[in-house]
């Protein structure tokens, strides 16, 4: 890539907490950055292992990095601190038990320019270890306008434009759509405000995220609070299509959502699947496959729950 004259501050926000067997390989991806013009925010979301430590010693090796030490508000808390300290005129997001490529950031902010864009998104692998290459397929680049973004929500590029990871936002979008606290999924309650904002979405499927999938992870795990959370999220999100009259994305939604319950075939689900039918039955703009699918998912089920309530 050419080496430009002019290089604008980009602010990589970091949340940690409990990650001292990962963080080193973390912070040694992001100040190994072939772009170089960068503050890394390592935000201490109040620790309890030797992680602080660890982001104290970084700060004191390289001056682009700055640590914040809080009290444990959770990632969203940890996400929108680091986001109002931000100084960047771009912000990426990186987990800290995950790692990026040396051309992540530059990657990114090269497609940005290339293509007049507000938000650049790359692919990502999942790895189980520090010593997996980052080998790429053949490029291929998509542009669109930020609305038309969102229905890559809705396809087989779902998991790769739904995480906040992955992508270099404009800072404006970033801090005008904030995290919401205290929930999990805050990536399906966000990451679709962040895309519809942009003026123009330019994707990529080059993978440069290592994603280190951690199956112990609380998002991985079934829990009441999980369940409800993603509920929420998926709710919100056709109400915010709904209220600007994208009725495409808004009957995408319900889709997308009853079949995320639908999927999971147990007696929550049955449940759940019958309140969207009554909440939604009658609404013109949701597709009628999709009404369809609701009540054959009700009708093969009602045997196996008959007389429960």
């Amino acid at each position: 890539m050419k080496e430009k004259i002019n290089h604008p501050l980009i602010t990589v926000v970091v949340p940690v907490y409990c990650v001292e067997a990962y963080l080193e390989r973390c912070v040694k991806s992001l100040v190994s950055q072939t772009y170089r013009t960068l503050e890394i925010l390592l935000i201490d979301d109040g620790s309890p292992d030797n992680s602080p430590d660890i982001c104290d010693e970084w700060e004191k090796r390289d001056v682009r990095i700055r640590v914040f030490h809080k009290e444990n508000g959770g990632l969203s808390d940890a996400r929108n601190f680091g986001i109002l300290h931000a100084k960047g005129e771009y912000i990426t997001f990186v987990d800290s038990d995950d790692y990026v490529a040396d051309e992540y950031i530059e990657y990114l902010y090269e497609l940005i320019q290339k293509e007049n864009a507000d938000t650049a998104c790359c692919n990502f692998r999942i790895v189980t270890s520090s010593t997996e290459k980052f080998e790429q397929d053949d490029e291929c680049i998509k542009v669109y306008s930020g609305k038309m973004s969102c229905m890559e929500l809705y396809n087989r590029n779902y998991v790769q434009m739904v995480v906040s990871c992955g992508k270099l936002y404009k800072t404006w979008i970033v801090k005008e759509n904030m995290y919401p606290v205290g929930r999990l999924h805050e990536d399906e309650a966000t990451t679709y405000k962040l895309l519809y904002n942009s003026n123009r979405v330019v994707i990529s499927n080059y993978a440069l995220y290592a994603y280190f999938q951690n199956e112990n992870s609380i998002t991985h795990t079934r829990s009441k609070k999980n369940e409800y959370d993603i509920g929420v999220a998926y709710q919100e999100r056709a109400s915010y299509f709904k209220e600007r009259k994208e009725w495409n994305l808004y009957a995408k939604t319900v889709e997308f959502y009853t079949g995320v319950v639908a999927a999971r075939k147990d007696m929550d689900s049955f449940y759940e699947i019958k309140k969207l039918f009554a909440l939604y039955r009658l609404d013109i703009h949701i597709f009628l496959r999709t009404k369809i699918k609701m009540i054959y998912f009700i009708m093969l089920n009602c045997w196996k729950y008959k007389g429960e309530n």
